[in-house]
């Protein structure tokens, strides 16, 4: 899980160069005023995405700075895991989606969710509202991708509103 995130860091990165938020003045207040990665989701939202109690998780965004939010919940064994995370991107899904197009990853559309989304295999749930786009992730150890893909786009169509 700990890979797949750094790799969905470091793919949103990749795709962030071709769109930056307009200079004008209304846009600067917009953009620090829009809910953050974790008004967007909550503890209780990752708690019912997986079906477990969770914890907070380290924030930090890391040396990119990433708004992320995420929660998870370990046992024994690998398999006893679990972990939702929400990362907001200051741009519109088009420009994140040419970065997952880039790296050669399915896409499947996902209709009802924002104003456009998509799910891939490889990457997690994508979700484009106005000029802001969101990744989920929610996955439990050994579970398949079929099951892990539905507890993300749950967790989307409980939090979405809030982007």
């Amino acid at each position: 899980m700990k890979s797949r995130v750094a790799f969905l860091a470091s793919l949103a990165l990749a795709g962030c160069g071709g769109s930056e938020p307009a200079a004008d003045s209304e846009a600067k207040v917009s953009a620090t005023s829009a809910p953050k990665a974790c008004d967007v989701v909550t503890q209780a939202d990752a708690a019912t995405a997986l079906g477990h109690e969770v914890q907070k998780l380290d924030a930090s965004g890391g040396a990119a700075g990433l708004d992320i939010c995420q929660f998870g919940y370990q046992g024994e064994r690998m398999m006893d895991t679990g972990n939702a995370s929400v990362t907001i991107h200051p741009v519109d899904l088009a420009s994140l989606k040419r970065g997952v197009f880039g790296e050669g990853y399915s896409m499947e559309a996902v209709p009802g969710l924002g104003d456009e989304a998509f799910w891939s295999k490889e990457a997690g749930l994508y979700v484009g509202k106005g000029n802001r786009s969101a990744i989920y992730l929610a996955a439990v150890g050994g579970d398949d991708d079929a099951k892990n893909k539905e507890r993300a786009i749950a967790l989307a169509k409980a939090t979405v509103s809030r982007l």
